[in-house]
């Protein structure tokens, strides 16, 4: 389920409009007047403004390669891509790539005679590194029309692009690259599982409301190969990643306020999604969910019960607002026990809403023996501004 998906979308199509879609790149400051107006996902992810937009109203057949291109019929959409990499001397990265598109009006048909400025899609891209030798965390975000070649999405081949950010299919991978003033990747991923469909057949419901739901797949292990760069310093990688695709045309309902997602790479070859949804008394919503996925590739969906996750310890940001910041999550289901642990806690995301996002460790027990693994963890609705 992405990634204070829509909340940041959504805040940013405000921003858009207030800076006339002017592409930009910010790295670090975060501007009140969004913060202050626009942080609830109470008031953000209702079904306000989605008349004219394609629902997902229950269980549909999803068909690859088609499906990995965009839905324009719906209002909201995120390409998403995570990993942690190693480099040669011992260097160990995070990453994240993230492109979304938003419909400002439902689809219309094509006018020949229209503008080439014309358009209803908007894309916005977040992109973030965490080196962990050097203790930092770098990010970058950008926003452009769907015109002009400026940004876009297309299903045969893949290519989803905003600028000089991408996520291209070629020769049976797919090659992301991203750059901005102070880091870059140029990667290459490899699917060694196929696309795994979560909640229920591909369709995941968000609350009891008719219409908070989405389509949600993932492909959750991509061998990683290629080249980042951290200021002036050049690395060769290696590593895994996970990409989440999502789409529909709403979100949350009114008594909800974030969520807690969680993806993980095991060291036996297994695979685990879970996002906990919060309520806004911040007790655990029964609508979340996650799949656990086998060495083999086999699927098994996670309800809310199967899932006990219990926070050890917090990071409070310098930023104001308090996080996580260590997880015993269990699963008696499968005999699994595991302890994940950011691999450093300042990894909070200065974008038009702050949220934090970031690489985790992993160690405990399944079935009786030791695992280990990586993974990332995404956190929202924690960062809200204080009363008045």
């Amino acid at each position: 389920m992405r990634k204070g998906s829509l909340l940041i979308v959504i805040t940013l199509i405000i921003g858009i409009a207030w800076s006339q879609l002017r592409p930009v790149s910010d790295k670090t400051d975060t501007d009140p007047r969004y913060v202050g107006s626009f942080s609830r996902l109470a008031e953000l992810l209702s079904d306000r403004g989605i008349e004219g937009y394609a629902q997902a109203a229950g269980p549909r057949d999803f068909s690859f390669p088609e499906d990995h291109g965009p839905h324009r019929d719906f209002r909201n959409e995120w390409w998403y891509i995570t990993g942690n990499l190693d480099g040669g001397n011992d260097e160990r990265f995070g990453f994240e790539l993230t492109i979304f598109r938003f419909s400002l009006t439902p689809a219309q048909d094509h006018d020949p005679n229209a503008s080439a400025w014309r358009t209803n899609q908007v894309y916005i891209g977040h992109f973030a590194i965490t080196d962990v030798g050097n203790a930092s965390f770098h990010v970058a975000q950008r926003y452009a029309r769907g015109s002009l070649g400026l940004a876009g999405a297309q299903a045969k081949p893949l290519q989803v692009w905003l600028e000089d950010w991408s996520i291209e299919a070629k020769n049976n991978a797919w090659q992301i690259n991203a750059s901005d003033k102070d880091m870059a990747i140029d990667l290459t991923l490899s699917p060694l599982k196929p696309p795994v469909l979560n909640g229920i057949d591909g369709w995941s419901q968000k609350s009891s409301e008719p219409g908070n739901a989405s389509y949600y797949y993932s492909v959750p292990r991509l061998r990683t190969v290629g080249t980042l760069q951290i200021n002036n310093a050049n690395y060769s990688v290696t590593g895994l990643s996970w990409f989440d695709h999502e789409w529909g045309s709403t979100g949350l309902s009114k008594e909800q306020q974030g969520w807690d997602w969680f993806a993980l790479h095991l060291s036996d070859g297994s695979d685990l999604m879970f996002y906990s949804l919060r309520k806004n008394d911040g007790s655990h919503d029964p609508y979340s969910a996650g799949t656990w996925i086998t060495a083999d590739g086999q699927s098994m969906h996670l309800g809310s019960d199967d899932v006990d996750i219990e926070v050890e310890e917090h990071w409070d940001s310098p930023n104001g607002g308090t996080y996580p910041s260590a997880w015993r999550l269990r699963i008696p289901r499968i005999d699994l026990d595991l302890r994940l642990r950011p691999v450093l806690d300042a990894q909070e995301l200065h974008t038009i809403v702050r949220y934090w996002e970031g690489a985790v460790d992993v160690v405990g027990q399944k079935a009786g023996m030791p695992v280990e693994g990586r993974g990332y963890v995404e956190l929202t609705g924690y960062a809200l501004p204080d009363p008045g």
